[in-house]
């Protein structure tokens, strides 16, 4: 019998720094940004999402492609902050697949609801990160649409706090 190695997730070894000029303000200037694509009600597409308007956001940024029928997301992107707080790389894998995020979770339910109505989602939620001192996380899930209406990927900004 031969065994073969275990190959573990990869690690994260990123800081969690959060430059001062967006820090306690990650979620209010991602979603001003995502306002700034959208043209009435026609909702912005990736296309429209340009990185280089945003570098100070990119480490707190997840971005998720929609699959339908049934309902799952595929981490496309995750920024470093994001993945410094989830202890591991989860770029490709399907939210279904992670056990603390498949149906029912809380975040699954909120990528379902804004997929099928087209309308921006902010949360506030306890940490519950592998870091003891952070004590919450906040997170708005913006939907992008490749046809301007319906929701082929999702943008979030995500920020965690530290206790005081």
């Amino acid at each position: 019998m031969t065994l073969q190695p275990q190959i573990p997730p990869r690690k994260n070894t990123l800081s969690a720094s959060v430059p001062q000029s967006i820090r306690d303000r990650v979620i209010e200037l991602g979603e001003a940004y995502w306002q700034s694509k959208a043209q009435g009600d026609h909702l912005p597409a990736r296309a429209d999402i340009d990185p280089l308007d945003i570098p100070a956001l990119l480490p707190q940024v997840i971005l998720l492609d929609v699959r339908r029928d049934p309902w799952d997301f595929r981490f496309r992107l995750i920024g470093t902050n994001v993945v410094h707080h989830l202890a591991s790389d989860l770029t490709g894998a399907w939210m279904s697949e992670i056990e603390h995020m498949s149906p029912p979770s809380r975040i699954y339910n909120s990528c379902v609801e804004v997929a099928s109505s087209g309308k921006p989602l902010r949360s506030d939620t306890p940490y519950v990160g592998p870091h003891r001192n952070y004590v919450r996380a906040e997170d708005i899930i913006l939907p992008l649409a490749s046809d301007g209406a319906s929701p082929d990927m999702l943008l979030v900004f995500v920020e965690h706090f530290r206790k005081d």
